[in-house]
């Protein structure tokens, strides 16, 4: 089925050149992994939509012969569960396969249907779904492509840093070689110095022709060396380049292409099951609570959900790889002429003027960029937004279908003209929908790769202004220090079908960051209001967090805070105060993402390793700040107050460790395909050493603003914790444009 998607351009990714499949193999190898895990995905989404055709159009005839053959087809279905279940493990990954349980499920309850039942079902949901599965392969396909572009720009910038290591260790190589000589010629004339009297030395031609062997040697000692550390900083470049395309893609790449392949699958399959419910409950009223379950689950197709349980559920493809680290030549880690750290760009004389000019290009180039992508994004989310509103238009009432067969015999022409009428607004629908469709994909084309291009010129921008910003400004020209002297902008994530999340976003197993995001508030309220609470009563309680509250209290507490409401603005004592630390456990447990990313998830177990507090401080700063926004304020609140409830150890028998073991598998879970025993010592060591460092991890972050954990906190709860667009500078964030390598583009001035 999927050979036609698959056989074109399966290999073109890996390059034409023998020489690209011996660059970072297990990369490579890790990206046609990826390819097969969405062949994979896609090949369960349309073996569940075939299913559920294949249900509707047996239901529809078994119809008419009632309850015999509908026992029939539920044992059919139960035993191809059965074997599908066995065959694709993927399956219950998929939102959509508790609705094809459920449905099961119901066919086993239904005795009588009506002849109109097997005419819609036959007639209209199975071409639905049929459209549904030649959309969703068509979908595939283009998005297949993109990735397969995408995999191609970024093996490109991997050859590209290939190209300039090699380069960088054969001129080093050379430079090296020209020392040696200078230094055994040099030594030459120190020998005939001794050898040769005072007198003669001036009058010697072998002193005269070492002095010009010298000269000579020396020459093409400064030429080495100017070559060597100018291949050195290309290199360097070239790495970060690679490291923030890797990074880029691996965070948003691989999210925002799974999110345009499920892009309006979830409406469609919606509408079409809408109009089974809607059949259903005007033929039949005793099966309302079926329809009603069914309906839950419908509600509860997510494919942002889907696409986490697909990302954990193959960790170790889509985990993003260790970050490219300078690789100097053996005994070359400190520079001999100049004492510095190879790994460092060097920025002495003639070397500084053209960083500095470098620097200036890419500054302007990343602003042409940023504008190019966000007129890109503004396009797309157009298109988006047309899209999206002509999936989710209500077309699934089936009323009108059994009014119209009770005149079907009286007013048989006046019937048929009435279905050929909606027959014909269904095909122009669906004409409608496949343009826009077009529209949407040539858009987020550009705009991934767009932002593909500003990852990459903007590792080498950030490291060369870092760099170049330990200079004392005196020093400087006024244009590069007017560059220097610009702010930090923080920039906040767009995401592809963020507008289809209307509905109010889910507190409880809902994601962190669209919940902040749609509610505009910087903590939330289940999280701020549990906290204070704790910290008026709770501090001195012994085994706070490790008690067990009351379930139904933590039920209550739950359902109230989803309503928006805070039923904790009363209380006043510590009598339920395990309750409420249970609530808070349980929404940081339910959270639909982790604040701690599985992406991310190698890298945090390697620092849990380490013995320097020095580094880990240094390194968990850096990946934490990587995260967005949101997250980060929310970590920063919650260690600031586990770091202050750790000061009260003595009492309340809290100290680092025993928090970390009750935070830990709830802020890091440990994947399924790793050692549980073994990493989650690490997960608790990790949350130790972030409660214990957390004034140093979370220090000097004024950029990002936000609510701050307060140790005295008033037994008044805050009246309003929302900002206004006018008092929050981080509200009208700039779109996200991550930024690419040099794309060989030359900078317009």
């Amino acid at each position: 089925m999927f050979q036609c998607i698959i056989q074109q351009k399966s290999n073109v990714w890996v390059g034409n050149r023998h020489e690209m499949k011996e660059v970072f193999p297990d990369l490579r190898l890790q990206l046609q992994e990826q390819l097969k895990c969405f062949d994979s995905r896609v090949e369960t989404q349309v073996i569940l939509t075939n299913e559920l055709q294949d249900y509707f159009r047996k239901k529809s005839e078994i119809e008419l012969e009632y309850s015999r053959n509908l026992d029939k087809l539920s044992k059919s279905l139960v035993l191809r569960q059965k074997e599908l279940k066995q065959r694709r493990d993927q399956l219950h990954l998929f939102s959509l396969y508790n609705c094809w349980q459920e449905l099961i499920n119901e066919t086993k309850k239904e005795s009588q249907e009506h002849g109109v039942l097997a005419e819609i079902y036959n007639s209209h949901v199975t071409m639905r779904l049929s459209m549904v599965m030649d959309d969703l392969q068509r979908i595939y396909k283009q998005c297949r492509e993109i990735g397969i572009d995408s995999h191609e720009e970024l093996l490109k910038v991997l050859h590209e840093l290939h190209t300039s290591t090699k380069t960088f260790h054969l001129y080093q190589t050379e430079h090296k070689q020209t020392e040696t000589k200078l230094k055994i010629v040099e030594s030459q004339k120190k020998k005939l110095e001794l050898i040769i009297p005072k007198e003669k030395i001036e009058k010697s031609k072998k002193i005269r022709l070492v002095d010009k062997e010298i000269q000579k040697r020396r020459n093409k000692y400064t030429d080495a060396r100017f070559k060597a550390l100018k291949a050195k900083n290309e290199y360097i470049l070239c790495m970060d380049a690679a490291n923030a395309a890797v990074q880029k893609y691996f965070v948003d790449d691989l999210s925002d292409l799974i999110d345009c392949m499920d892009l309006g699958f979830y409406q469609c399959i919606s509408r079409a099951f809408n109009m089974y419910i809607s059949s259903q409950e005007y033929i039949k009223n005793s099966i309302t609570a079926n329809m009603s379950t069914l309906s839950k689950y419908i509600t509860g197709l997510d494919s942002r959900l889907d696409k986490q349980k697909f990302l954990e559920a193959n960790n170790s493809v889509f985990i993003m790889p260790k970050k490219f680290e300078f690789q100097s030549l053996k005994g070359d880690e400190v520079d001999l002429l100049d004492s510095m750290p190879v790994s460092e760009l060097e920025t002495v004389g003639f070397i500084r003027q053209e960083l500095e000019q470098r620097l200036i290009q890419l500054h302007r180039r990343l602003n042409t960029l940023r504008i190019e992508a966000d007129e890109s994004w503004k396009t797309l989310e157009t298109a988006e937004t047309s899209l999206l509103q002509l999936l989710t238009v209500n077309d699934y009432n089936a009323q009108e279908y059994f009014v119209e067969s009770s005149h079907r015999h009286s007013t048989k022409p006046e019937y048929l003209v009435t279905t050929q009428r909606l027959r014909a607004e269904t095909d122009e629908f669906h004409l409608s929908v496949r343009h826009h469709r077009n529209i949407s994909f040539a858009k987020f084309r550009d705009y991934m790769l767009g932002t593909n291009r500003i990852a990459r010129l903007q590792g080498k921008y950030e490291h060369i202004r870092k760099v170049l910003g330990e200079i004392d400004p005196n020093n400087l020209s006024p244009g590069l220090a007017q560059t220097l002297a610009e702010p930090r902008k923080l920039i906040r994530r767009k995401r592809i079908g963020q507008i289809q999340n209307i509905r109010n976003p889910r507190l409880f197993g809902g994601s962190l960051e669209e919940y902040i995001e749609i509610t505009n508030q910087d903590i939330p309220i289940v999280l701020k209001s549990c906290i204070r609470v704790i910290n008026l009563y709770g501090l001195h309680h012994q085994g706070i967090f490790r008690v067990s509250g009351s379930q139904i209290e933590i039920n209550n507490f739950k359902d109230s805070f989803e309503r928006g409401e805070d039923p904790l603005i009363d209380i006043n004592d510590a009598s339920d105060i395990n309750s409420i630390a249970g609530v808070l456990k349980l929404y940081l447990r339910e959270l639909r993402e982790p604040l701690f990313p599985i992406v991310y998830f190698e890298q945090f177990m390697e620092l849990a390793q380490l013995e320097s507090k020095h580094l880990f401080v240094l390194k968990i700063r850096d990946l934490i700040t990587s995260l967005p926004r949101s997250v980060y304020i929310v970590l920063r609140y919650l260690f600031a107050f586990l770091n202050h409830l750790s000061e009260y150890s003595d009492e309340n028998m809290m100290d680092p460790y025993n928090i970390a073991i009750c935070f830990g598998p709830t802020l890091v879970p440990v994947p399924e395909d790793k050692d549980q025993v073994q990493y989650q010592n690490l997960v608790n060591e990790l949350i130790k050493n972030v409660i214990v460092y957390m004034e140093d991890i979370f220090s000097n972050d004024d950029d990002y603003g936000g609510i701050r954990y307060e140790k005295y906190i008033s037994k008044e709860p805050d009246e309003v914790d929302v900002d206004t667009p006018g008092e929050n500078p981080h509200d009208d964030l700039e779109t996200e444009m991550l930024c690419p390598s040099e794309d060989g583009k030359t900078d317009s001035r």
